[in-house]
């Protein structure tokens, strides 16, 4: 995106040129960050189990404060994310995001570590099981 903008508000990330933006609130960044090497941001959004999850990577000859904002705003939606393990340092990472922008809804989405795949036997039930866990535990509203 050599000619367009990037920009970063409290609630969303939009990049694009002319009539051309993508809007993104930063809920839906599961992870990504700043290569200052490559001059790139970049990031995975959150994707149900079995999607292929859309990646991301914006060229910024000017990042000014973007990679730190990125960093922040990302990380602010954080509200639970815990960790269940399968088989040793494998497992399922169950993660609540809050909406930052006007009605600061949850929703849940869990990821797996290396290793794992959907498939893997257990694994689709034991996130489903840590998911309502939290849910209960936490009760968000």
């Amino acid at each position: 995106m050599p000619d367009g903008y990037c920009i970063g508000s409290l609630a969303l990330l939009s990049y694009g040129s002319n009539n051309n933006w993508q809007h993104l609130g930063w809920h839906q960044i599961q992870r990504g960050g700043w290569n200052a090497e490559r001059g790139e941001l970049s990031w995975t959004e959150v994707a149900e189990p079995d999607e292929i999850a859309r990646r991301q990577t914006i060229p910024l000859s000017e990042p000014g404060r973007l990679p730190e904002l990125f960093r922040e705003r990302v990380a602010a939606t954080i509200a639970v994310e815990r960790f269940v393990p399968i088989a040793g340092e494998r497992g399922v990472i169950v993660t609540a995001r809050r909406d930052l922008g006007r009605d600061g809804s949850i929703s849940w989405h869990s990821s797996l570590t290396r290793g794992l795949t959907w498939q893997t036997e257990g694994v689709r039930e034991t996130a489903v099981r840590a998911v309502e866990e939290l849910r209960t535990e936490y009760d968000f509203h």
